[in-house]
């Protein structure tokens, strides 16, 4: 399901991480972009605030922690993030390439799906660049 409008949890709808029923009170849409589609997340409110909280430092600290070169690439290649996401709770539509708000049936508001800490910017280019330094070129390591 998607729509320009705001709708209400399916009967049955399940939240995918605590298994607790989606109801009116912690129902969320996101709104992903260009389509500006809104769609139905499978994720009770309380899981999308952990998410906006804790996913830009997450990915710092994994970019940061992880002794994998091949993650390490992985992580970097799209730098670090801005917005929430989540493959499995809040899919992006085929042509759309990120969420850009959030919508909560419990106070029937709009807000931005930006991740707390996120950088933005030059900002943003500047930490990408810090945390490329953690790539080890190809050869210059002992035993490549």
């Amino acid at each position: 399901m998607s729509s320009k409008e705001h709708g209400s949890p399916s009967e049955g709808m399940m939240c995918l991480a605590t298994m607790e029923d989606i109801t009116v009170e912690n129902y969320v849409e996101y709104q992903a972009h260009p389509s500006l589609e809104w769609r139905p997340c499978q994720y009770e409110q309380s899981v999308v605030d952990q998410l906006l909280k804790s996913q830009f430092g997450e990915y710092v600290g994994k970019v940061k922690k992880t002794d994998c070169q091949a993650e390490l690439r992985r992580l970097l290649a799209s730098g670090p993030p801005i917005y929430i996401s989540d493959k499995h709770a809040m899919p992006l539509p085929a042509g759309d390439t990120h969420i850009i708000k959030l919508w909560y049936s419990s106070d029937s508001q709009e807000r931005p799906a930006v991740l707390e800490g996120a950088l933005q910017g030059q900002d943003r280019k500047k930490l990408w660049d810090d945390l490329s330094e953690f790539l080890i070129a190809e050869g210059t390591e002992e035993g490549d």
